[in-house]
């Protein structure tokens, strides 16, 4: 039996997240494209109140513009992240709330910009909502602990977001609008809300023909994350190690690790003894029983005696061997 492995598998599966990222990094290259310099021109220095529709579409274009690259490419980042929700959620559930919060956000936005006039620019009222399920949701595989501070594969999402948050007044007071916003759909019974079914059918049917896209077939499992892909891959191997071993009734520690002398005396003994040892291991006998385990794992058998040869017929040392080519 062959065991694959997905890939990151980018945005398969969030068709939403991909328009998404495409829309904020190809409004913020357009915005430098010469013949479009008097389009956005209008947007960038456009009214900072909505008095008729014309001022209300320039204060909504600006709401997906990011006037400086480094914004742009983090929120792109941070979009990417935060395709795990839409995998969870399923896309006409994540449009939803990514609607309503958005709309919520920039409702507070209107009135809080009006009344300490500012005017921020870029989509943080469509980002920032989306930390509070992926605080609240998204559990941390893996974390260590620098002193008293806890670094996990989640903090840099929080490090990118504090990044947009504090660049200036506006933004600031822009991400405290989308955090509320954020409470507000994910936290409450406004959570329910939900586009009517035909719009999805719609979307998919057009749209979604042109920018969806589907994980391999047969890879197995599909982490959304880099951290929870390879936790993932981990415990499957664990599982397959496990059920390999009590069909052949290997024992824990194989056939045991002898110890070697250049790892006993260290540099000039591996020097002297180097080739020795290497013709050694090539000669040594593996154990059938091993090299059974680690082909019924997916390894091929050359590769599976190759690795029992130099782990010294050490199962698990050999497993780890095989694992390190892959990564």
């Amino acid at each position: 039996m062959s065991l694959k492995f997905a890939s990151n598998s980018g945005f398969a599966c969030s068709p939403v997240s991909k328009c998404l990222a495409v829309l904020v990094g190809g409004f913020h290259v357009a915005s430098h494209v010469p013949a479009l310099h008097s389009f956005f021109r209008k947007i960038v220095t456009g009214p900072d109140r909505i008095t008729s529709l014309d001022t209300f579409l320039r204060y909504l274009g600006a709401k997906f513009l990011f006037l400086d690259t480094k914004s742009t490419i983090f929120s792109c980042v941070v979009i990417y992240l935060f395709r795990i929700l839409e995998r969870r959620y399923g896309s006409l559930k994540f449009s939803s709330n990514l609607i309503f919060s958005c709309l919520l956000s920039m409702s507070l936005e209107i009135c809080l910009e009006h009344y300490f006039e500012t005017k921020n620019f870029g989509p943080l009222g469509l980002i920032i909502p989306l930390y509070v399920p992926w605080f609240r949701e998204i559990p941390v595989v893996t974390a260590s602990q620098y002193g008293p501070v806890t670094i996990s594969g989640k903090s840099i999402n929080y490090l990118l977001c504090l990044q947009m948050a504090l660049a200036t007044k506006a933004s600031m007071l822009s991400s405290v609008c989308g955090f509320i916003s954020g409470v507000l759909v994910y936290c409450t019974p406004l959570k329910k809300f939900r586009l009517p079914g035909f719009i999805g059918t719609i979307f998919s049917k057009t749209i979604g023909q042109l920018v969806m896209t589907y994980p391999d077939k047969d890879t197995g499992l599909m982490g959304a994350t880099l951290d929870i892909q390879r936790s993932q891959q981990t415990e499957a191997l664990e599982n397959q190690l496990m059920r390999a071993r009590n069909r052949f009734q290997v024992p824990v520690n194989g056939g045991g690790r002898q110890l070697r002398i250049d790892e006993m005396w260290g540099g000039a003994a591996a020097g002297a003894m180097g080739g020795a040892a290497a013709a050694a291991n090539h000669q040594l006998p593996v154990i059938q029983s091993h090299v059974n385990t680690l082909v019924d794992m997916g390894f091929t058998r050359e590769r599976a005696e190759q690795a029992l040869r130099q782990a010294r017929n050490n199962i698990d040392e050999a497993t780890n061997i095989l694992l390190q080519d892959m990564m």
